[in-house]
């Protein structure tokens, strides 16, 4: 098996984990489920990752750094905070399309002391580096007089992101995926400065391997 056929049958094997993660959690899957799907035997998968700690770390590493590259690409493609903000919580409405799926990261915190470390610490740096993100996307919007909110952007931020995390368990667990779309539309028009003025649609684009 040549190299770029053992990157394909990795990313393969990773697509797989995720989607059945997604749907069923860590515990919930094993290494025959994915040699099921991918009509591999498993020890091909043990090859690629030796044990399912090694898979999640992997997998938890690709995920956290594709959602953070996305919320790099919001930055240049929008100047208008609201809009980025109206696009990231998109990127959660097109998780839960799928009534079964949730986000890998709030799937893998629910069960985070089976997690081996280095996947805590990436699911860590999921949280921090998105809180980030989200304190400095409203620190701009509050400073060009585009968003309102009361108390400082590091908390602020934290609220919005356990709020839409929280929201799609509840959505999951009502089976009415629009719960979540109407606390995400509320999160952003309580945030909105001028709630009258209307916001452009903004292009949905789909995560990778979301």
């Amino acid at each position: 098996m040549n190299k770029n056929n053992n990157s394909s049958t990795a990313e393969r094997i990773l697509d797989i984990a995720q989607d059945l993660l997604q749907r069923q959690g860590f515990n919930g899957f094993s290494y025959q489920d994915i040699a099921e799907r991918v009509k591999i035997r498993k020890a091909s998968i043990h090859y690629h990752f030796p044990s399912k700690g090694d898979l999640i770390i992997s997998l938890c590493a690709r995920y956290v750094d594709q959602f953070l590259e996305r919320l790099h690409q919001l930055d240049r493609k929008h100047e208008s905070s609201h809009a980025r903000l109206k696009e990231f919580t998109q990127i959660y409405s097109r998780i839960i399309k799928d009534k079964e799926k949730l986000c890998p990261v709030t799937m893998l915190s629910a069960e985070v002391e089976a997690l081996p470390t280095q996947a805590k610490e990436h699911l860590q740096r999921f949280v921090s580096e998105t809180e980030r993100w989200l304190g400095q996307t409203l620190e701009q919007g509050k400073r060009a007089h585009e968003l309102q909110f009361p108390g400082g952007f590091q908390s602020q931020s934290r609220i919005l992101l356990a709020t839409l995390q929280g929201a799609m368990l509840v959505a999951r667990a009502s089976g009415d995926r629009g719960h979540f779309q109407g606390i995400a539309d509320d999160l952003l028009r309580q945030l909105q400065l001028n709630p009258a003025r209307p916001v452009a649609a903004v292009p949905s684009q789909k995560l990778a391997h979301a």
